[in-house]
């Protein structure tokens, strides 16, 4: 199995599909709207504003992407296809992942496209180089970390409309329930602690906050977390009958 091959197809299936754009006309158009309001009422508008506006809303779309990357072979039926040797299943596992790494790349130009273009429309404050690196690796760790864990759920359940469900509701659930986490009796404070050690707990914290980088400790976090899972991936794939 050619795995550049399976990547361009899953990138082309991506930018080809009119649900995409439709997508990004509705995450842009929060933050043009909100852009148009400022800009009336005269109050200064500045990049970040915008880039922490559309950052949430293009989690939730790259996540749409991810996940559908992961299981449209297995919802297709085709899946079999691509894991008839153990060689072709490693394969496809890196597949997968490189084809992740490119809608973090392709979600991080599009939200820079569009906060650049807000910001020479209003001439408002720009954004520091360092931004866009750091916009990248915080989405390539978001659906790196995200994806390869739907990527296991799904060799188990092989159920499309779950794992499709479980990668929406971890980004959606989490910042409603969060608030509402430290008035547990005794275990609130201890659970918002952990959660800050914890990839799911602080990732989808980012993408509602204006910190996109990690500390130290979060970055061996990421690490671990991304080995562990490409280690798992590939010891089940190799081993589950599909």
């Amino acid at each position: 199995m050619n795995s550049m091959q399976l990547v361009k197809f899953d990138v082309l299936s991506i930018l080809k599909s009119p649900l995409t754009y439709i997508a990004i006309v509705l995450g842009t158009a929060p933050a043009v709207g909100i852009t148009m309001i400022m800009v009336a009422q005269d109050i200064d508008v500045e990049a970040y504003v915008i880039l922490s506006v559309l950052k949430w809303f293009f989690s939730i779309i790259g996540m749409l992407f991810v996940v559908k990357t992961i299981t449209r072979d297995s919802g297709q039926g085709t899946i079999q296809l691509y894991l008839n040797s153990v060689r072709n299943r490693l394969s496809y596992l890196i597949a997968k992942t490189v084809s992740i790494v490119f809608i973090s790349l392709i979600v991080t130009g599009v939200v820079l496209l569009v906060t650049y273009l807000v910001q020479w429309s209003i001439n408002g404050m720009g954004l520091k180089t360092s931004v866009t690196w750091q916009l990248f690796i915080f989405y390539l760790m978001l659906f790196l970390i995200y994806g390869l864990l739907l990527f296991l759920i799904n060799l188990f359940v092989q159920k499309s409309s779950l794992v499709f469900s479980l990668g929406i509701l971890l980004l959606l659930v989490y910042p409603i329930v969060t608030p509402f986490i430290p008035f547990i009796p005794q275990i609130g404070e201890k659970i918002m602690e952990a959660l800050g050690y914890i990839p799911i707990g602080y990732l989808t914290e980012k993408t509602l906050s204006d910190d996109i980088t990690f500390t130290n400790v979060q970055w061996l976090i990421n690490i671990a977390s991304l080995a562990v899972l490409m280690i798992g991936n590939a010891l089940l794939i190799t081993k589950k009958d599909i």
